[in-house]
């Protein structure tokens, strides 16, 4: 009897793997055919081939374009508006050498009075103008640089960074002023009279006193 529940056994066990290998060979159902080519698509964007060389974009070669959106709001602003109204009447009316700005100090609020957490009679203000820094002396700090090397192993033998420091006599070095061609991008002369000479003259033009114009 309990043999024969064995072979019994063993013979469902077989008959369910095949019936689920054949289940394997039918035709996929339509949704999971487009899930399977959604997959295809997006796999080369989130899957990085770390066998190929990254590339390096060149932005100077990239143009870009501002796209300005049009705004719709779904009315006619002229409805709104005054006859004959011009937003950019004035434009140019507006002095700013006239105008004087004023920085408007925005007042903190704390939630709590400060006295009671400063000394009696404290004033912020006390000793502003008694600091002289005229007789204050700066000193800049030097940073030191830590390479992590010893750098005599890599200089020549009796290496002196300082030798020849004072030797260089800057009175006989004559400095030149390098005046560079400004290139206009077109003929000067089409846009001055006839014969014009810019060097004529230029002593009568030394005699006058631009400061009293």
């Amino acid at each position: 009897m309990i043999k024969l529940a064995f072979i019994f056994s063993a013979l469902f066990a077989v008959s369910s793997t095949t019936i689920t290998n054949e289940n394997l060979e039918y035709p996929i159902t339509e949704c999971e055919s487009s899930i399977l080519e959604e997959n295809k698509l997006e796999a080369p964007l989130f899957i990085f081939n770390y066998d190929k060389e990254p590339t390096d974009i060149d932005w100077d070669k990239i143009e870009l374009f501002e796209i300005e959106e049009e705004v719709v709001l779904g009315f006619d602003t002229k409805a709104y508006l005054p006859q004959g109204f011009n937003p950019l009447k004035g434009l140019h009316d507006l002095d700013w050498n006239k105008i004087e700005l004023l920085e408007l100090e925005e007042e903190v609020v704390l939630d709590f009075d400060t006295k009671a957490y400063l000394p009696q009679g404290f004033n912020p203000l006390k000793g502003l103008h008694d600091l002289d820094w005229s007789k204050i002396e700066l000193f800049e700090i030097e940073e030191e640089v830590v390479l992590g090397f010893d750098t005599k192993a890599y200089l020549p033998q009796g290496f002196n960074p300082l030798k020849g420091l004072h030797d260089l006599d800057w009175s006989k070095i004559e400095l030149f002023e390098i005046e560079e061609e400004v290139v206009l991008g077109f003929d000067s002369k089409d846009y001055l009279p006839t014969n014009f000479n810019p060097y004529l003259n230029t002593c009568a033009l030394s005699k006058i006193n631009f400061n009293n114009i």
